[in-house]
């Protein structure tokens, strides 16, 4: 049967897409699941919506608790858990039936404290694409860091929903709450602490790019919580492992880019004062980055975006 597996799943105004997302963990091929469903005071039906499922998998734990978060959600599904392994799924995502029985063995056959695989952006429903050339790979503590930090021009690849955690490495951990992007502190401490992680660039995840999602709506004050999340891992680099300093203090200044773009992008109030400064600040801000941001190892159309917004 293998080692049980708890998948936690955060569940918060999300009722037109919680049944696709419980139908893609249900029907996983590796079954010994324990299915966490941790309504954070949700106002819609999503609460009723968890007990029903509940009452059609026995696998299915539902927890209800007032709202504090996506990170109070997944702390407080991990405060239960039971698996030896742990793995997240947003409510708003879903997952293809060979996730977690890819990821189980790829962790357990190679001794790795976690396994990774790739994510698919979707803004609607369409099958995975799968790259042409399989690979897993076993990556050492080097490997992770230097990935996590894009040294050699990776993509961003914070998102916790992509990993399979061994709870024996990672068990005590917990997320910061109170703020968003706080995936940047957790993947930053999951490919600092562990020994190796198995990778695959296989595609097993869809992220939903949902208009009305936190991270895609027009811009408000908790968005600047991405460069606090950096600074703040910034501040631990700096006592842990001094040798990526200059890498991380470099994606402090990408963060600033990052927010700036989707400021540009996504629009703001322009009839708002505190946010017409905050743009003012961050494009200045980023026109004295400008020259080393050009340096960094990044797309050719993220430097033509950088040098749109800064002239």
């Amino acid at each position: 049967m293998g080692d049980l597996i708890s998948v936690i799943i955060p569940v918060y105004k999300v009722e037109a897409f919680l049944e696709r997302c419980l139908t893609s963990v249900i029907k996983q091929t590796y079954r010994n699941l324990e299915i966490i469903l941790v309504d954070d005071g949700s106002p819609d039906n999503c609460p009723q919506m968890c007990e029903e499922w509940a009452a059609r998998d026995s696998r299915i734990r539902v927890i209800h608790k007032e709202n504090g978060g996506l990170s109070s959600a997944r702390n407080a599904g991990m405060d239960i858990a039971s698996g030896d392994y742990i793995g997240f799924v947003d409510s708003d995502d879903w997952i293809e039936p060979e996730m977690y029985e890819r990821l189980y063995t790829l962790l357990s056959g190679s001794g790795a404290d976690m396994s990774l695989c790739d994510i698919q952006l979707d803004k609607y429903e369409r099958p995975i694409r799968q790259p042409k050339h399989i690979k897993a790979e076993i990556w050492g503590r080097k490997e992770c860091l230097d990935c996590f930090f894009r040294i050699n021009g990776e993509k961003s690849n914070t998102g916790v929903y992509r990993y399979l955690l061994d709870k024996r490495a990672f068990g005590n951990y917990r997320f910061v709450e109170g703020m968003v992007n706080e995936d940047v502190h957790a993947a930053y401490f999951f490919s600092s602490r562990c020994r190796k992680a198995a990778v695959t660039n296989e595609v097993f995840y869809h992220y939903f790019q949902n208009p009305k999602g936190i991270t895609l709506n027009t811009f408000s004050d908790n968005k600047l919580d991405f460069i606090k999340m950096w600074e703040y891992v910034a501040e631990m680099v700096e006592k842990e492992m001094p040798e990526y300093s200059e890498a991380c203090a470099m994606n402090v200044k990408r963060a600033y880019f990052t927010l700036l773009s989707r400021m540009q992008i996504d629009g703001y109030d322009k009839k708002n004062e505190h946010y017409v400064s905050v743009h003012k600040d961050l494009k200045k801000k980023v026109r004295d980055f400008y020259p080393e941001l050009m340096r960094w190892k990044m797309p050719i159309s993220r430097k033509l975006l950088l040098t749109l917004l800064v002239i």
